[in-house]
């Protein structure tokens, strides 16, 4: 479900950022430091967060280009990460799955099922997008 607003850049809570670069390893250091930054979450809400962590990143590499920033931000019981990138293409949700044999095109699909709340900020200056998501658990 996407909502409008930022709510993963809110103020409350523990907020830790890493620069990624736009490489094959950014959504493995990504899914680290998610793990990392955990504190006392339960581990369906880290799981979940690392999934779709690297479900973002990876769409970061693939279409932004661009040096990656990761933001994590605790409020327990739940976490918000938010993913920076300087690509000008905004992800879209599918409006249905893709063919079963494809070999990408679920990214997305996983945030919405998966996410307590998730959406996309255009920068407002230059350049880019934030695509932030929250996860709380059930």
């Amino acid at each position: 479900m996407t909502t409008e607003g930022n709510p993963a850049d809110s103020e409350s809570g523990f907020t830790a950022t890493v620069a990624l670069a736009a490489d094959a390893e950014a959504a493995a250091v990504a899914r680290d430091f998610v793990f990392d930054n955990r504190d006392h979450l339960r581990p369906e809400v880290i799981e979940d967060a690392q999934l779709l962590v690297s479900e973002i990143v990876t769409n970061a590499v693939k279409y932004g280009r661009t040096d990656i920033t990761l933001s994590v931000r605790l409020d327990s019981p739940g976490i918000g990460i938010v993913v920076r990138d300087a690509g000008e293409q905004v992800p879209v949700l599918p409006k249905s799955p893709p063919d079963p044999d494809a070999r990408g095109g679920r990214g997305l699909l996983i945030v919405d099922a998966i996410a307590s709340a998730w959406g996309v900020t255009p920068n407002d200056s230059t350049p880019g997008k934030s695509v932030w998501f929250d996860v709380r658990p059930s």
